[in-house]
């Protein structure tokens, strides 16, 4: 089933004939969460188009501008080398689009052929005054004197490892000469010591304690115990090797399982996600681990996944959430942004090792660059 906006009429039936098919391929060239962006890549970035321009919709509000509609990959192939070098640069990709995906919408259609879709694209962009240089896809991804001048710092954590995933991280960590920090959980590490030994062998990865039993799943019983909090990350502590860890001023650093919680000298922050009176029985908890010498370290952004561990978003909607956030200074320390990730994501049947590698070369070309949690 598609969804279709009622706020504008510019969705026709066209000759690509967009409803042939469940499923079609079409090249994604940008997107951004400003719906503004969208239409500033349609008229600016493609500009004149043999092809017809589909904006989507995510289910998190993400507006994505995609080129042709095709039936075969091998065709959207052919047709994303022929694009010109102008829209090249901003590395577009080919995507699937599942008709019956309610993950989305098929938000507009603007054809190839001259239509009153397009003149009423026109006069409402009219309406609405977009100031083209500002808010623009375009001006978020081209480095300028004054986007030189802002530090962009990018910490790449993983949790609930080691496992078979965990072994893509480390190759792209190599592969790309980039630090990253890996939150590692206790009975992990005893059920998987030969990968936990590999990343060890890493001079460029991190790793920390993220609780021995990540609570069991049972998170409020867990945090509502401050003597069994101590105790169990003191106990996936002595599984760490600590002649491989940097300990700064005499604190350990540590995440929480199922808590994105903030215990540092200069940071103190609770979970936003709690109700106040689960906070309050879990505070104790909070503290107390403070106090036993850990440094505790929650996150900016989430990569979030679904029940399988498959990515729900993909590597460039979370490199624009990173881009805003630093932009809009929504991070807990300017300039610096903490990504929350799992080892699982990463696995093959989800192209783990590609969707990584892709989200650090997009960070990389954006003039970020990266550091282990221990140097926040």
């Amino acid at each position: 089933m598609i969804f279709f906006s009622n706020k504008f009429l510019l969705i026709f039936i066209l000759s690509i004939n967009l409803y042939a098919n469940t499923k079609f391929y079409t090249i994604s060239v940008c997107s951004d969460i400003k719906y503004e962006s969208s239409l500033n890549c349609k008229d600016n970035i493609l500009k004149e188009h043999k092809f017809d321009i589909i904006i989507t919709k995510t289910s998190n509000t993400m507006y994505r501008t995609n080129y042709g509609v095709f039936s075969s990959l091998d065709e959207a192939k052919i047709e994303m080398n022929n694009l010109n070098i102008s829209i090249k640069k901003f590395k577009p990709f080919l995507l699937q689009i599942d008709k019956n995906n309610t993950n989305f919408e098929i938000y507009e259609v603007y054809s190839k052929e001259k239509t009153v879709a397009q003149e009423e694209s026109k006069e409402l962009k009219n309406e609405i005054k977009i100031d083209e240089t500002k808010n623009s896809f375009i001006e978020k991804n081209v480095v300028t004197s004054d986007t030189l001048n802002s530090e962009k710092i990018a910490y790449l954590t993983f949790d609930d490892g080691p496992i078979a995933a965990t072994e893509n991280i480390l190759k792209i960590a190599r592969e790309e000469d980039i630090p990253v920090t890996l939150f590692f959980i206790g009975y992990q590490i005893k059920n998987n010591e030969k990968i936990y030994e590999n990343s060890l062998s890493h001079s460029n990865v991190t790793i920390l304690n993220h609780t021995y039993s990540h609570a069991n799943g049972k998170y409020q019983k867990f945090y509502s115990d401050s003597n069994l909090v101590v105790s169990d990350i003191n106990k996936a502590q002595n599984l760490l090797n600590m002649t491989k860890q940097e300990i700064l001023n005499d604190s350990i650093p540590l995440r929480f399982a199922g808590r994105n919680v903030f215990r540092l000298p200069d940071i103190y922050k609770n979970d936003a996600g709690l109700a106040k009176d689960q906070t309050k029985r879990e505070l104790l908890s909070y503290d107390k681990v403070f106090q036993e010498g850990y440094n505790i370290y929650g996150w900016d952004i989430e990569w979030k996944f679904d029940q399988t561990g498959k990515p729900i978003q993909t590597p460039e909607e979370i490199f624009t959430h990173m881009e805003s956030a630093h932009k809009k200074n929504k991070s807990n320390k300017k300039n610096k942004v903490i990504l929350l990730t799992h080892d699982i994501m990463f696995s093959n049947h989800f192209n783990g090792k590609e969707n990584l590698k892709r989200l650090v070369q997009l960070l990389k070309n954006s003039g970020w660059s990266f550091k282990s949690i221990n140097n926040y």
